[in-house]
C-alpha cells in the first residue's frame, strides 16, 4: 500500500454523522484499488464522530484524521485540499457510501481516456425504506470538451454540480481560490472547475450511493439556504462574465434561470407558512425577479463581494421593494 505517494486522495468532511460514518469508511477501505489515502476532516462534531475517526485511523494507515473547530463544509474541504497528496482527488460526504470499484473504475477511465475529470452515475439511497435507485444521466457516455459539459452542467439537468460523483485531476484545484463559505458551494464553483479541464470523460457506471435523509430535505427549505442558492446562481453568472463566455453559453444560463425561478417561487410559498404576510410574500417575489433579471443583463456588474453579502429573501418587510437598477450597481 503506497500512502506516501498515493494516486488518489479521498476527501471526507465529517460533521455529526456518527450514525452513518462507519458504513462510509468501510466502503472506502473495501476498495479494490490500493493506491489511495483518505483525508477525514472532523468539523467540530458534537457526537462521537471523532472517536470513530480515531478508531479507523488506528485501523488503517490510509486514513488521516484532521480535527478542527466547526467552520462549515466549505472550509473543511479547503483544509483537506491543503493536506491531499494524490495525483487525483475524490470527494465523499460522510453519510454516503460507495461501491467497491468506485476508485478503480474512475481511475482507469481517467488513464485510458487521458481525461482531467471523470463523471460517473450514482444511486439515490432512501434510508427509510432501504431502497437504492440508480440515477442515470441523460448525457451520453464518452469523452467531451469543457463546452460540451458546461452546456449540460449550467442548466443543472444533464450534468449535476456534485463533487462526489467525479474524479478530479489534482491540477484542476491548484489555482483554485477555495470553496465559498455557503450552502450550494459546489453549484457555485462547478462551472469554474469544469472550465479548467481539457477533456472530461462520462461513464455509465453507478458507483456512488447518495443517502436521502428526511432531515436533509427539511434543512434545505430555509431562508439562508435558499439565499445561498441565489448566490450560487449569481456566482455562475460572474464566472461567465470573467471568462468572457456569457454570449456563448447565454442560452444555457437562461435554462438554469427558468429552473431557479420556479424553485425560488416554490420556496417563497413554503416560507409563507412560516412568515404569513402577503406584503412580505410580494416583496420576496419581486426581489427574486429583480435579482435574476439583473444577473441576466449583458452588462452584469456585481462583484463576488456584492454577491456573497446580498440576500434575496427576507423574513422582514422592508420599506421599499428592491429594483434591478439597485442590484446591478
Amino acid at each position: 500500500m503506497n500512502t506516501i505517494n498515493p494516486k488518489i486522495s479521498v476527501i471526507v468532511p465529517v460533521y455529526n454523522t456518527s450514525t452513518y460514518l462507519r458504513r462510509c469508511l468501510d466502503s472506502i477501505l473495501e476498495q479494490d484499488f490500493t493506491s489511495y489515502e483518505v483525508i477525514c476532516v472532523n468539523d467540530g462534531s458534537t457526537d462521537n464522530s471523532l472517536e470513530i475517526l480515531r478508531e479507523y485511523e488506528k485501523k488503517s494507515e490510509k486514513i488521516k484524521v484532521i480535527n478542527q473547530v466547526n467552520n462549515g463544509v466549505a472550509k473543511t474541504r479547503n483544509t483537506a485540499l491543503k493536506h491531499a497528496k494524490g495525483d487525483y482527488l475524490a470527494f465523499l460526504d460522510s453519510d454516503d457510501f460507495v461501491r467497491e470499484n468506485y476508485l478503480s473504475r474512475l481511475y482507469d477511465a481517467a488513464i485510458d481516456t487521458r481525461s482531467d475529470i471523470v463523471i460517473c452515475n450514482f444511486y439515490r439511497y432512501y434510508e427509510q425504506i432501504n431502497l437504492a435507485k440508480p440515477v442515470f444521466y441523460k448525457f451520453r457516455r464518452g469523452v467531451f470538451n469543457k463546452y460540451d459539459i458546461l452546456k449540460g452542467l449550467i442548466p443543472d439537468n444533464l450534468i449535476h454540480s456534485y463533487l462526489w460523483n467525479k474524479l478530479w485531476k489534482r491540477e484542476i484545484f491548484e489555482d483554485f481560490n477555495s470553496f465559498p463559505d455557503m450552502k450550494f458551494e459546489d453549484l457555485a464553483i462547478m462551472s469554474q472547475l469544469i472550465y479548467k479541464a481539457d477533456k472530461i470523460a462520462v461513464i455509465n457506471d453507478a458507483l456512488y450511493y447518495y443517502r436521502i435523509r428526511k432531515t436533509s430535505i427539511v434543512r434545505n427549505i430555509c431562508l439562508q439556504t435558499q439565499n445561498d442558492y441565489m448566490k450560487a446562481y449569481a456566482l455562475i453568472r460572474l464566472f461567465l462574465k470573467d471568462t468572457g463566455e456569457y454570449s456563448r453559453l447565454k442560452r444555457y444560463y437562461f435554462y438554469f434561470s427558468l429552473k431557479a425561478y420556479i424553485v425560488m417561487l416554490a420556496v417563497n410559498i413554503m416560507l409563507f407558512k412560516e412568515y404569513p404576510s402577503f406584503k412580505l410574500f410580494l416583496q420576496n417575489t419581486m426581489s427574486i425577479k429583480s435579482f435574476m433579471k439583473a444577473c441576466r443583463e449583458d452588462n452584469f456588474k456585481m462583484t463576488k463581494e456584492d454577491i456573497l453579502n446580498y440576500n434575496v429573501l427576507s423574513s422582514e418587510v422592508k420599506m421599499s421593494i428592491l429594483n434591478a437598477n439597485k442590484v446591478s450597481k
